[in-house]
């Protein structure tokens, strides 16, 4: 642990509302101390890699005294910190000293995957073992590394029980054992009693099996492909009547003037980079294309040939935006996707056709179309939903002004007037009610409750869709979430929970909440910074992944989402500026690490976008005859068949390997397979050993002694 001082001077005098927010703070604002007109704050951080921005009077800007900068994945940059690790040995006489100190609950857990099957994690000191064996029933096993804590190297191994499970521990380092027990540590074996544990006590987390098998393919609905122009947006719905006429073609618009409308032809792409209607560097959040249901379903061919078996729908429910996260019904699908049978039909295919469907869903808030916050709008606290709602005045003044504070009459998301907050809570207000776990500490509101759980059955059950992907889930209360997730799986056991969390999510992945999470803290953020980027160098890269690795149970790990872009983020082909060889890099990596490889439309055919809603381009169905697009294609087309043909890809172990320094080297190992990939990030060739009994997945014809160009190499070594 090191102390990190940060500092603050606002340009202009004043008080000064001043804080910062980063990985260290779960992203929660920490309040800076003010001394002179200058605010600081000192905080004692483990080694690692931190993204972090200052907080000034509402603003989120960067450290200027830190000219290290990271992309945030909305446009912007946030401040990134690099805690080295501490430089002074830790000897074992230090080691044995501390130990006396040390219960022994504190270097291991269990967890529980299945009836019979768990999970044992030993937390041992970096650097201070050659070995560590598992002793039980007269059996040696010896654990496998998965991670690494700021303190702690992280092992674990994976064992069937039934009954009382009574173990000890072997340490083996150079020619020294240590033993470790219900007591704790000793030299001397005879001394070390061992600790019986009631496996059946601990609570089991089931995940569904096949999300460690899948590849996501993610799709914004109104941007993939339109394959009924009959069922096209016509905004002739009531929620668009004050915004549907064109302005006149020499009007500039007000930022904060709606002018919903179709773009008649799908290759029109430069309203989402400046609208025609505004003044200079504001894009057109208001445009349709028209893509739908049918077009999906025209599309499954391509789909199937790229060899996906997963598809993440964007909010396919009724709402006013092109995005759909305001929605007006979450009892519907929106008209001009589908009709409900036409949905229902179209999950059935997929089925059919070995694809499962999950559905992105928006709990925290509801649109300000929704039916039951129309009824508020029009009685006041008169309706049956007022408290479905925080809010703080009324009426409303009509027409909407455009200057119009939403903050000023109801609790909403980001102030953003469409999506008014749901209030789960009625003794509590938003943001308060987020943090309580424990529902008899709560008041919850159990109408709003009973519909929503309503919700996940009509989807799961009567749509038949497979899972959910939860947006903004931190924004909403713990004990809901536990009462979602038995909703959930009592309506469909193997359906899988991912929450949209940015930053470590361990608090939420566990048996009460979600599966897993998008995991945009401990691969998106650092693949890129790594491959694309070069902001981080080898060894800051692996200490990133394996402190992801060392936070969840390792069949979560297998259904981690390990995205690259999403609909919130610039495009990696933007970011990566047109450089193949490292976006191909950053894929390889994807496609042979543990959790389930997701892909944003169109990333597999090196579509460009920046920021949010050019990242949302309609896709371009004339990538064929772009040569660039087609070589990227084929590359996951090969890349995913490899996948899926090698169960150790997605169940086996994952270590780092020795490399030379510009390489980066793993194996997953899984039974009688062992893959082994190479991945040179270097401009010039390096040399690399391959083992005999190599068999090439990947890569030009290798021979024992490799020259490796600037590309990725994957073996299979059979054991």
């Amino acid at each position: 642990m090191s102390y990190q001082r940060f500092s603050y001077a606002p340009p202009t005098a004043g008080k000064h509302s001043v804080g910062i927010a980063g990985d260290f703070s779960s992203w929660e604002i920490i309040s800076m101390e003010e001394k002179g007109g200058v605010h600081y704050l000192a905080l004692e951080l483990p080694p690692g890699v931190y993204q972090y921005k200052f907080v000034v009077d509402g603003s989120w800007i960067l450290d200027e005294n830190n000219p290290k900068k990271v992309p945030d994945g909305f446009g912007g940059y946030n401040s990134l910190l690099v805690v080295e690790p501490v430089t002074e040995v830790i000897t074992w006489e230090d080691i044995m000293a501390e130990l006396a100190n040390k219960t022994p609950e504190k270097f291991y857990q269990f967890f529980r995957s299945k009836e019979n099957s768990y999970e044992l994690r030993f937390f041992w000191y970096p650097e201070l073992s050659d070995a560590i064996y598992l002793l039980y029933n007269n059996q040696q096993i010896q654990l496998a590394h998965i991670g690494q804590t700021p303190l702690y190297e992280v092992f674990y191994c994976l064992f069937e029980h039934c009954g009382i499970f009574t173990f000890r521990l072997k340490i083996q380092y150079q020619n020294m054992f240590l033993f470790f027990g219900a007591e704790g540590f000793s030299e001397a074996e005879e001394d070390i009693t061992p600790i019986e544990i009631e496996l059946k006590a601990i609570s089991i987390f089931s995940i569904p099996d096949w999300v460690g098998h899948s590849i996501i393919y993610q799709i914004f609905p109104d941007r993939f492909y339109n394959g009924n122009k009959d069922n096209d947006p016509d905004f002739r719905e009531w929620y668009y009547e004050d915004c549907r006429t064109p302005p006149s073609s020499s009007k500039i618009l007000s930022p904060e003037k709606e002018y919903y409308h179709m773009v008649d032809d799908w290759y029109d792409i430069n309203g989402l980079k400046q609208s025609p209607w505004q003044k200079k560097g504001v894009p057109d959040f208001y445009s349709f294309y028209g893509g739908d249901i049918a077009g999906v379903k025209q599309k499954l061919d391509y789909l199937l040939d790229l060899g996906i078996n997963v598809i993440y729908f964007n909010p396919l429910w009724q709402a006013k935006s092109n995005h759909k996260y305001d929605s007006a019904d979450y009892h519907s699908i929106d008209p001009h996707f589908a009709t409900t049978q036409e949905m229902i039909d179209f999950v059935k295919l997929a089925h059919e056709k070995g694809i499962r469907i999950i559905l992105d869903v928006a709990f925290n808030h509801t649109g300000e179309t929704f039916w039951a916050f129309r009824d508020c709008v029009e009685k006041g606290p008169k309706s049956p939903y007022w408290n479905w709602y925080d809010w703080k005045k009324w009426p409303l003044p009509k027409p909407l002004p455009l200057d119009f504070n939403p903050k000023d009459y109801y609790q909403c998301w980001w102030g953003i007037k469409d999506m008014p907050d749901l209030n789960y809570d009625l003794a509590l207000p938003h943001p308060e009610e987020n943090a309580v776990r424990n529902i008899k500490e709560a008041h919850p509101n159990a109408a709003l409750v009973d519909y929503l759980m309503s919700t996940v059955r009509w989807w799961l059950i009567d749509i038949g869709i497979d899972g959910f992907r939860l947006d903004v889930p931190d924004e909403v209360p713990f004990w809901f979430w536990e009462l979602f997730r038995k909703e959930v799986k009592k309506a469909k056991p193997d359906a899988w929970i991912v929450g949209e969390i940015w930053y470590e999510a361990r608090q939420w992945v566990s048996p009460l909440y979600f599966d897993s999470v998008m995991n945009y803290a401990f691969f998106k953020n650092p693949v890129i910074e790594f491959f694309i980027l070069s902001l981080l160098n080898k060894e800051e890269f692996c200490r990133k992944i394996e402190s992801g690795l060392a936070l969840y149970p390792f069949h979560s790990l297998k259904a981690m989402m390990n995205l690259l872009g999403s609909h919130d983020t610039p495009r990696i082909f933007e970011i990566s500026k047109g450089d193949v060889k490292r976006l191909k890099l950053a894929i390889a990596f994807q496609m042979c690490f543990i959790g389930a490889p997701h892909i944003y439309y169109g990333d597999e055919i090196a579509m460009e976008g920046g920021k949010d809603p050019d990242n949302r381009r309609p896709f371009n169905w004339n990538w064929e005859n772009n040569p660039v697009a087609g070589d990227l294609r084929n590359f996951y087309k090969e890349l995913i068949s490899i996948r899926k043909a090698h169960p150790t890809l997605c169940e086996g172990h994952f270590a780092f390997i020795p490399a030379p320094d510009k390489i980066i080297a793993f194996q997953r190992e899984l039974k009688g397979e062992k893959i082994l990939v190479f991945l040179n990030t270097e401009a010039e060739s390096i040399a690399i050993d391959i083992p005999e009994s190599s068999i090439l997945l990947l890569g030009k014809i290798a021979e024992r002694n490799y020259i490796l160009p600037h590309s990725a190499l994957i073996l299979s070594e059979l054991k």
